[in-house]
Formats: structure tokens, C-alpha cells, sequence
């Protein structure tokens, strides 16, 4: 789940030679600046008549260890998807209907399980498999004039709920892809590992909406040969109920737009949860079950330098609160903002600071520091609080080729990165230097992106 002006809500290198070739294959077809009459784009136009527009994008990301942690290195890790959208009413005379179509590959290395030792990735397209899957396959439907929206099939829920566009305007795994707090305290599925799920969307007003739905947790989606092509419910544990109602609104009715909202997520899944074993002097699980997740989130567009254009200065914010005593984080809170269009000259480039905190409960905190006294000899109490921050700049060579530079802070850093051990001592807070490259391919080709 990367960002990019067309779609605000996303170890190996076959995966970039495979982009690039691809890149290679459109760029030699495409004039610069996607010139409307270009082969490939008369096809894409071909498709839109008919119903079906294509998409799919190439998003990679560097990010290198300057000092702090367990120690000091670089990673890159890199995401390839390609997908279509399929609506029925033209191909076959279903109102409202729509099939969603996306395939996803992931590689690359994680720069915080190898080198900096904390469980929160500095990169956001690390995770969930790091291989090729069928990330999406579902049918939407449309009903009472757009009023109702339910959709079903192949997805996860960690893009419908607790989310918002402004959040993969960062690097950081911190906020992008997830509120850390989301993946840490419940079983929530996340992009590009799918699950059975569904969920409606009602509007019952102008700017006010409601959701909820049901979502399988499966325990095995991440293993190393699944790719989103099981369609047995073998493997589901449990589900995930999440609810949300708030008011959003946009350019069309608002000069400053702004979104304010709240949920809960109901995780009705068995929860593993850590737990210091004194006989064996180790750190083991046990399992509970029924956790929730309740949450507030907020935004407000502040300023706009020219009014003719949508520009400007929008701040964000959101919390979180985890209430059984064995989830691992009690509370968490993210806020930032986001300039988009800087410059009158650059519309698209976005200036971005984001700083989160996850704050560890205390009973989570006491068995890590049992294990470290007992194990590994230690004496100092590990921290309760993990910060993370960013600030980037988004530029726009073209409208669809973008680079981000970045710089993140993360203090105290959590030990639990689990590609190097847990360590004796707290670790330094550490200095990332990132840099994300973004292609999309559709905006390249000159495609369609809309009917």
C-alpha cells in the first residue's frame, strides 16, 4: 500500500528485474509524458469502453542504519503489483457492480530485523510474505444510489479499517500500512496477504458514513508457500469484526475538508501473547482469545495558499487504546502533517513530519525483563515507549515517477526485530536514512484511470 496522486488509499531480485523489464518494455513504447496516442494507451482506452481499467505500480525502498541499534547497515526492499477493475454495467449490464483484481510481488530486505532490531519496519513495503501473491479478488457492489457499498471476496482488513490516504505518505511502518499498534495488539490481516473478508459501507447523509464487516483471521496466510491462491477455509481461526463511523469531506463540498472518526475492532481470534517461562529461563507464548481494539482518528485541511488550486497544509492525528491486560501495547498515539504542493510551481511534491508512539504495558515490559536479567544477565529495565518519526520531501519528476528522501528517528528502539538476538542492554536511539522510488505504470502508459 503505497502512495500516489491516482490511488490515495497501498532477498530476491527476480522482482526487480521483472519491473524493470516491464518499465524497460512501457517506457520504449511510450513517449515521455504519456502521449495520448500511444499503442498501449489506445488499448487502455479500448478497455475503458468496455468496462475494464488497468493499473499496477512499482514502489522500492532504501533504507540504511547511520548509527544506533544493534548495529549499522542498509536494506532495500521493493513491491511490483498489477491489477484491473471490472465494471459489470458494461460488461454485463449489472448496475453497480465491480470486480477487483490485484497481484502483488515483495522482496527485498528488512532493514530493521537485520541491522537495527526493532519490531516496527523503517520500511513500509517489508512484510507480509516477501513473494508473489493474489493480494486481491473481490466483488463489489453498489446499491441505493451509492447510499449502501458492500464488498466481499480476497482482502484484508487492515486497509478498510483505522486507516486513512495520508498515512503512506511516510516511509515508516510506524504509521503506513499500519498504526503500529494494529498488527501488534490484534490478528489483523494486512497488504499483500489476503483473507476471506467482507464489509459494507452505508452513507446515510451527506459526509457521514458507517462501517463494519467480518474478516477470517488465518494463522498460516504468511508462510513461506501461500500465496493467496487457497481459497479453503482450512486454516481460519477465528474473525475480526471491525466498526467505524465518522464524517469526511472532500474538495466538492468543503474548502478546508477534514475527517473525524472512530472504531473499535473486535478480534474474536486465539491471541498469542509473550510470556517468561522461570524454568527454562525463556521467552515463550500462551494463547488467549476475544481482544479489541478501540480508536480515534482526525484530520483538517489548515491552509491553502491559492484557493483556485488544492493546495495546502492538512494535519493529522490518531489514537489508540488496547484494554486486555495481555495485549502487549497499552496505548498509542501518531501526529503529523503533510504539505501538499509546496511550491506553486510543483503541485504534486508533498512535504511530510510524522512522529508515533507505541507504549508497551507493563506486564508485556516485566516478562522481557525477566528473560533479560534471568537469560542474558542484564540488569536495566527495558522502555516502555517506542518512537518513531520521519520527515520527507515527495518530489515529482513527472506524474507518474516520484522520489522520497527521508530521514527518520526512532528512540529506543525495542530489541525485537528478530533477525539479531534480543539484546542485554537497551539499545541507542537510531539515526535511518531512507529513500522510496515510486512508477506508476498506468500514468506512465497514458491509461485510463476512471471511466
Amino acid at each position: 500500500m503505497t502512495k500516489h496522486p491516482d490511488n490515495p488509499v497501498p532477498t530476491r531480485s527476480r522482482t526487480r528485474a521483472f519491473a524493470f523489464a516491464a518499465i524497460g518494455l512501457v517506457a520504449f513504447s511510450v513517449p515521455a509524458w504519456a502521449d495520448d496516442d500511444t499503442p498501449i494507451s489506445s488499448i487502455g482506452k479500448q478497455l475503458q469502453s468496455s468496462g475494464i481499467i488497468l493499473n499496477g505500480d512499482y514502489s522500492g525502498e532504501f533504507a540504511a542504519n547511520a548509527s544506533g541499534g544493534s548495529r549499522q547497515g542498509g536494506a532495500y526492499a521493493d513491491q511490483l503489483t498489477l491489477g484491473a477493475d471490472f465494471y459489470l454495467q458494461r460488461l454485463a449490464d449489472i448496475d453497480g457492480g465491480i470486480v477487483h483484481l490485484e497481484l502483488s510481488n515483495r522482496d527485498g530486505r528488512n532493514l530493521t530485523g537485520d541491522t537495527l532490531n526493532n519490531s516496527v519496519s523503517a520500511q513500509q513495503l517489508y512484510g507480509g510474505g516477501q513473494t508473489f501473491y493474489l493480494s486481491t479478488l473481490t466483488y463489489e457492489q453498489k446499491l441505493f444510489g451509492d447510499v449502501l457499498d458492500v464488498q466481499a471476496g480476497r482482502t484484508e482488513l487492515g486497509s478498510v479499517a483505522f486507516q486513512d490516504p495520508l498515512y503512506c505518505e511516510f516511509q515508516s511502518n510506524g504509521i503506513c500500512g499500519e498504526p503500529a499498534i494494529m498488527g501488534k495488539d490484534t490478528n489483523t490481516s494486512f497488504f499483500p496477504v489476503p483473507v476471506w473478508g467482507a464489509y459494507a459501507t452505508v452513507k446515510p447523509a451527506t459526509d457521514f458514513y458507517a462501517l463494519t464487516g467480518l474478516f477470517d483471521d488465518d494463522g498460516t496466510a504468511t508462510l513461506p508457500d501461500r500465496n493467496g491462491f487457497d481459497f479453503s477455509g482450512d486454516h481460519a481461526n477465528g474473525v475480526l469484526i471491525p466498526v467505524e463511523a465518522g464524517y469526511q469531506t472532500s474538495f466538492a463540498d468543503d474548502a478546508y475538508p477534514r475527517r473525524f472518526d472512530i472504531g473499535a475492532i473486535f478480534d474474536q481470534s486465539p491471541y498469542a501473547h509473550t510470556v517468561y517461562d522461570a524454568a527454562t529461563t525463556s521467552l515463550t507464548t500462551a494463547t488467549d482469545r476475544g481482544h479489541s481494539l478501540f480508536y480515534i482518528q482526525a484530520k483538517q485541511m489548515v491552509f491553502r495558499p491559492d484557493m483556485n488550486a488544492q493546495r495546502g497544509l492538512t494535519v493529522f492525528g490518531a489514537a489508540a487504546y488496547g484494554p486486555d491486560n495481555v495485549q502487549p501495547v497499552d496505548y498509542s498515539f501518531t501526529a503529523g502533517t503533510v504539505y501538499q504542493g509546496p511550491f506553486a510551481s510543483r503541485p504534486l511534491d508533498t512535504f511530510g513530519v510524522m512522529i508515533n508512539e507505541t507504549h508497551y504495558r507493563d506486564n508485556f515490559v516485566d516478562q522481557l525483563y525477566d528473560y533479560r536479567v534471568a537469560a542474558l544477565g542484564g540488569t536495566e529495565r527495558p522502555n516502555s515507549n517506542l518512537i518513531m518519526a520521519e520527515v520527507n520531501y515527495d518530489a515529482f519528476a513527472t506524474p507518474w515517477f516520484d522520489v522520497m528522501p527521508n530521514l527518520q528517528y526512532i528512540v529506543n528502539p525495542d530489541g525485537l526485530g528478530g533477525g539479531v538476538p534480543y539484546p542485554k542492554a537497551n539499545l541507542n536511539d537510531a539515526f535511518v536514512v531512507g529513500v522510496q522510488v515510486h512508477i506508476n505504470f498506468a500514468t506512465l502508459a497514458g491509461l485510463p484511470s476512471s471511466l
